[in-house]
């Protein structure tokens, strides 16, 4: 039985063979007259011609049936000797005709390869298109009624080998192109629908819908599976889940319909990448897209889908695209917003009763999280109008003393406790926010700062804050803080003001840091002149490129415009003590403007100064520069405050009196705020009224020569009236008056807090009268100042002041000015009468 059975099937098998041998023997014998019918059976559907310079049967080529290799192929529409662009061209075709319908007259290509060749379609400016070489539907049922005679529907599956395809709108200005490596097209038929697939690598020269925009895809190797059907009942070209691999290996998923049933011409579109990288994504876009995408920086993977529908007339279709990014980072001028994430919506059609566009886009991004440094925070971010992109933003950033610290400079910058927060508001153009030609913003800016319990050592200059307290809020032009208080380490101090262009300075703008500050400090230890003027620390940056917010609060500290008002019940610094205190000065480049400080002081006196304190390091040590006027002082309690100006000859513990005095008066500083003596200089007006001076030493020595039974211990004067000027170290006395109990005398001279004392004092002999307790003081006795006299000279020997007695008063620099110019005229034989003319 299974013998037979395998004869049945060898004779089988053998008359199929002789068979498929006889129809390829007649072919090959009949090839010449089936090639000619074949190629005029093209011809008869084209407005053109299809020239073949030679053809082969293959009989075995691709497996038995109708085979013809055709080489050097050209074909071109009626209008090729004008524009001289074939429509195709191709080294290589090779062609599979169906036997089935070749017998009966219906001749269709099975199997169709093209190789080494292009295929260029066109449209020009004035709307011919070499598109008709194929002929209309009406032209064909002319020939042929009820046929099926279009070109397109005679072809079956398609192998493209390193051949190009291109299609250019010279009206519509579009342009699509590419090269098929190798890729295959296998169609399929049912009763009304035509499927395709398309699979294979392509070398994509560009899609270019607006030349102005750019192409997509342009100079990229791809792979594609694309998967599509044509509904000839429905007129709808359907394009089932297809992928599109780049190549770097992200797939991008294609679906989507073209419906052709009327005029409208609608169609709808979807893409669809799972974590597609950034850096990968952007050479798929269009040069500005990627210009775009690219100037903001951001390097992450995302998720994407993207919708897409419209007409093909050429309206501006609407686009829906919803991202989900992976963590990145995101440089700003001020630091770096870390672990960021973002996920949300674009569409180019916010407003639906308008037509889609760039006018009418939108980006919603409803939750961004991330870090400012160390610090997290979260924005509600809306971007309209991609034109000219304009933006909506809210933000939240919440702190505290464990990520402040990384935020700035932790070398800097010590904060110890305490939280603060950040709301803010942005309404603006985020191209042209800032426009540094006219210093002017485009948009706004609001938000609120709160500070609580915050406690921060600065430690270039050592300061420490505690207590931080108060809010701030702000927009383009000022912050504003009604209330903010803090503590120093010994005081208690309450701000209110307003700092002016401080986000202008951050975006660069030329204007000046300004603050506006009412300081008020109930019982005041004034503890900053130490670390106003005290040597900057020179403390070694970290990582220069992390810590550019630190730069920008140290360069704004630095720079920042102060002027202040004071208010203080009380004041104390070191042995000065003051009450009822007010002031406004000004703290620019470090140093102080001091337009005035008044307060009761000195034992119920009132002081009032003005000037300047000066460390922004234009001289080596700190300047300063003072103006002032003392009205009904304490004397003793004058030189007490002010630590005996520096001497030890005079101080608080002879001296008292009530003094009246205005003074111009300036000095270099050492660092511990004391005064360098070489470098004083002022002049001094002053009215000393019940004055007396106590174990004065050189009264003492006095003693020892004169008057050794008067009460030199206690001396009490009269009013004293005198202006004296100051040069270093050296007093300089204009003769004056002394009036006392113990005796009269007239001073004049230098006295000197180093070793140049040397100071004439004249004694009246009308001294020798009797003074005692009942003695009453009578300046200003013309009798007393031109009767005859002691000549006496205190001079300085070997750091001690010693007084001795001169035979006349020692001659100061004007004197000795007059003897020169006597003695000269004298050797020019002029005589005393003409020298005194």
């Amino acid at each position: 039985m299974f013998a037979r059975v395998l004869k049945i099937f060898g004779i089988v098998a053998l008359c199929a063979f002789f068979m498929f041998g006889a129809v390829e023997f007649w072919v090959y014998k009949n090839r010449d007259r089936i090639f000619r019918t074949v190629q005029n059976a093209v011809n008869e559907n084209l407005n053109g011609n299809l020239e073949i310079e030679d053809f082969k049967f293959r009989p075995f080529y691709g497996g038995l049936g109708l085979n013809f290799t055709m080489s050097n192929v050209k074909l071109t529409d009626s209008l090729y000797h004008v524009h001289k662009k074939p429509f195709l061209e191709a080294d290589f075709m090779h062609v599979a005709l169906d036997l089935r319908g070749f017998y009966k007259g219906d001749i269709k290509v099975k199997n169709l390869v093209l190789q080494n060749g292009n295929l260029k379609m066109f449209v020009r400016r004035d709307g011919y298109s070499n598109l008709s070489i194929f002929k209309s539907t009406k032209d064909s049922t002319k020939k042929k009624s009820g046929g099926n005679n279009s070109v397109l529907q005679k072809l079956g599956n398609i192998r493209f080998i390193n051949f190009g395809v291109n299609y250019a709108d010279s009206l519509k200005l579009k342009y699509y192109g590419a090269i098929f490596r190798d890729a295959t097209n296998i169609v399929s038929e049912t009763d009304s629908t035509i499927n395709s697939t398309l699979t294979g690598s392509v070398f994509f020269n560009g899609l270019t819908f607006k030349l102005d925009k750019g192409g997509f895809l342009v100079n990229q190797e791809t792979t594609l599976s694309m998967a599509m059907g044509f509904d000839e009942d429905e007129k709808k070209l359907k394009i089932y889940p297809s992928i599109l691999e780049s190549a770097t290996h992200d797939k991008i998923g294609i679906h989507g319909e073209f419906d052709f049933s009327d005029t409208l011409r609608t169609f709808k579109l979807n893409f669809e990448a799972n974590g597609i990288e950034v850096k990968n994504a952007l050479p798929l876009l269009t040069k500005r897209l990627q210009k775009q995408i690219d100037s903001l920086g951001i390097q992450t993977s995302v998720e994407t889908r993207v919708k897409v529908a419209g007409q093909l007339s050429g309206q501006q279709p609407h686009v829906a695209v919803f991202f989900k990014t992976d963590t990145f980072n995101y440089e700003l001028p001020v630091g770096v917003l870390r672990n960021m994430k973002a996920d949300g919506s674009f569409t180019n059609q916010a407003d639906t009763t308008q037509i889609p566009s760039v006018f009418n886009s939108r980006l919603t991004a409803p939750k961004v999280t991330g870090f400012f440094e160390t610090i997290p925070f979260t924005l509600d971010l809306v971007v309209n109008d991609f034109r000219n992109p304009r933006a909506n933003l809210d933000g939240r950033i919440v702190a505290d003393s464990t990520n402040l610290g990384q935020l700035l400079d932790p070398s800097r910058y010590k904060f110890k406790n305490g939280t603060a927060k950040i709301d803010f508001h942005f309404n603006g153009s985020l191209k042209n926010f800032y426009n540094p030609d006219t210093d002017q913003f485009d948009g706004k800016i609001l938000g609120k700062v709160s500070l609580n319990d915050i406690g921060m050592d600065y430690l270039p200059r050592k300061v420490r804050l505690s207590k931080i307290k108060g809010d701030f809020t702000f927009n383009e032009k000022a912050v504003v803080f009604p209330d903010l208080h803090f503590y120093d380490g010994v005081n208690m101090l309450y701000l209110r003001g307003k700092l002016v262009d401080l986000i202008p300075y951050l975006f660069g703008s030329p204007k000046p840091l300004r603050a506006s500050v009412d300081l008020n400090i109930p019982s005041w230890q004034l503890n900053w002149l130490e670390t106003l003027l005290a040597p900057r620390a020179n403390i070694a940056r970290k990582n220069k490129k992390k810590l550019k917010l630190s730069e920008l609060l140290d360069d704004a500290i630095d720079k920042m415009e102060i002027t202040a008002k004071l208010d203080s019940k009380k004041l104390t610094y070191r042995r000065f003590t003051g009450k009822d205190v007010k002031g406004q000065f000004t703290i620019k480049n470090n140093a102080v403007n001091i337009e005035y400080f008044q307060m009761k002081a000195f034992g119920g006196g009132n002081f009032r100064i003005s000037g300047e304190m000066d460390n922004s390091g234009k001289s080596q040590f700190p300047q300063m520069a003072l103006r002032g006027k003392i009205v009904n002082a304490d004397v003793h309690s004058v030189f007490y405050s002010f630590d005996n100006f520096g001497q030890k000859t005079i101080t608080h513990e002879n001296l008292n009196g009530i003094l009246s005095t205005d003074f111009d008066f300036q000095s270099h500083l050492n660092n511990n705020v004391r005064l360098i003596p070489s470098t004083m200089r002022g002049v001094l007006h002053f009215n000393l009224r019940n004055g007396s001076i106590s174990n004065f030493e050189p009264f003492m020595k006095m003693k020892k020569l004169i008057f050794k039974r008067r009460n030199f211990e206690e001396v009490k004067f009269a009013p004293i009236h005198n202006e004296v000027k100051l040069k270093g170290q050296e007093i300089e006395i204009a003769p004056m008056e002394i009036e006392s109990n113990v005796l009269t005398l007239y001073l004049d001279g230098i006295y000197s807090f180093g070793r140049k004392t040397d100071m004439n004092i004249q004694i009246p002999l009308s001294n020798l009268k009797k003074r005692d307790s009942t003695y009453v003081l009578d300046p200003n006795n013309r009798e007393k100042k031109e009767g005859s006299k002691i000549f006496l000279r205190a001079i300085d020997e070997n750091g001690e002041v010693n007084i001795k007695l001169a035979f006349r008063k020692k001659k100061d620099s004007k004197d000795k000015e007059k003897d020169k110019d006597k003695a000269k005229r004298e050797e020019e034989g002029l005589t005393t009468e003409e020298i005194q003319k």
